[in-house]
């Protein structure tokens, strides 16, 4: 309800004020001017994130220890940033973001023993940059940016086995799991200013990794614990994003974006720039 309550009041700002940067770099459709700085929040929902198979390591409280191929998707996973954009100069605009994740969940597949965890709530933050290699005065241009985003120690809780529907606590288990995430986007898009509207496309590549810890202790001490350790990436690296920015007067921009194949995402956002 919380997420659903948040979109919605994003989506009727849309028709009523303005916006921030997209989700992926930032108001990338246009920079802003030497020496002005562009304040905004945005709401980002990415439904699906899929990550290349991976090899999940386990050790046990007896001595002994195994692996097995496991694959993972992370879904609707929401983040609530805030955004600050400096102008250094006219071509070359920096940003820096700080926000929160929230509300995700992580699907691990393994034949036989698919699990469901939940992604806490946890702080996240961003820091990158965008040139701007071409600007005409019909209101062409193409620009380049770049992103680095960060989240540490997001806790995994609420295991759920999908063959059984029942919970880790009720199997016996007492879980600590936590996840380092880290994603890197490069992006070249091209936009086109008609009026007040800068719709853009753009395509490039995303590079994220999750590293994992977790111990599993079973309630009963004959079973003891299990340790978990893995890392992995996302499947698809290329990355496509379609967007619109709306300037409404008194330097007031809305900007909706959507974003696919390396992760399938939507942003809303509002933003300010003096």
């Amino acid at each position: 309800m919380k997420r659903l309550f948040v979109f919605t009041l994003m989506a009727v700002v849309m028709f009523t004020a303005s916006a921030v940067f997209a989700q992926m770099l930032g108001n990338p459709a246009k920079l802003i001017e030497k020496g002005q700085i562009d304040v905004g929040v945005e709401g980002v929902l990415t439904t699906k994130q899929s990550f290349s198979d991976y090899r999940l390591n386990r050790s046990f409280s007896n001595g002994a220890s195994d692996s097995s191929q496991v694959g993972a998707d992370f879904e609707n996973d929401a983040f609530y940033m805030a955004t600050v954009t400096y102008g250094v100069l006219d071509r070359l605009n920096v940003f820096a973001r700080l926000g929160l994740a929230d509300g995700g969940d992580w699907l691990d597949y393994q034949s036989g023993n698919n699990w469901k965890g939940k992604l806490e709530s946890n702080f996240v933050w961003a820091l990158g940059a965008k040139f701007d290699a071409i600007n005409l005065d019909n209101g062409f241009g193409v620009i380049m940016g770049a992103q680095y985003l960060r989240y540490d120690d997001r806790k995994v809780k609420d295991w759920q086995s999908q063959e059984t529907g029942q919970s880790a606590s009720q199997l016996g288990w007492n879980t600590n799991d936590t996840i380092d995430y880290w994603q890197a986007d490069f992006v070249l898009s091209t936009h086109w200013t008609i009026g007040a509207f800068t719709p853009y496309v753009g395509a490039g590549y995303s590079w994220s990794k999750v590293n994992y810890e977790g111990e599993w202790t079973n309630q009963d001490s004959r079973i003891g614990w299990i340790k978990y350790d893995s890392s992995f990436a996302n499947s698809n690296k290329f990355s496509g994003l379609v967007g619109l920015d709306v300037d409404i007067g008194d330097h007031f921009k809305v900007n909706v974006q959507g974003t696919f194949i390396s992760r399938t995402a939507v942003s809303l956002g509002l933003s300010y720039c003096f």
